[in-house]
């Protein structure tokens, strides 16, 4: 049971990054009635502002952390033979982020578009 919640546990930081995602292309287009037409937030209602605020910061901020403290933390679990275990989980980590970029290829290409540039 131990292994099955370590697991778990570390998907989740990148399944709500995912369901941020669609929340905020959902209710972008809902908001705006389809897909904006230029780059930025013009025209967005000051709710579809904050979702996207919240989207942003949570976005960048697991990514910088998955991306630089992670393998920081794997290494140092590396070499520390009690931590090894714990190797696993963190890698799982790093695939959740690689699984959250790949699943654009699924979005609309408008919300994509507009959410990379």
């Amino acid at each position: 049971m131990k292994i099955k919640a370590g697991i778990a546990i570390s998907l989740i930081p990148w399944f709500l990054a995912l369901g941020l995602y669609y929340s905020l292309a959902i209710h972008m287009y809902h908001s705006l009635g389809g897909w904006p037409e230029s780059i930025g937030t013009r025209g967005f209602s000051s709710a579809l502002l904050m979702h996207n605020n919240i989207h942003g910061f949570y976005i960048s901020n697991l990514a910088l952390f998955t991306i630089f403290v992670v393998p920081v933390i794997i290494l140092l679990c590396l070499f520390v033979p009690r931590w090894r275990y714990l190797v696993i989980y963190l890698s799982l980590q790093l695939l959740g982020m690689l699984v959250f970029f790949l699943q654009m290829f699924f979005a609309p290409d408008g919300y994509t578009n507009w959410w990379l540039d």
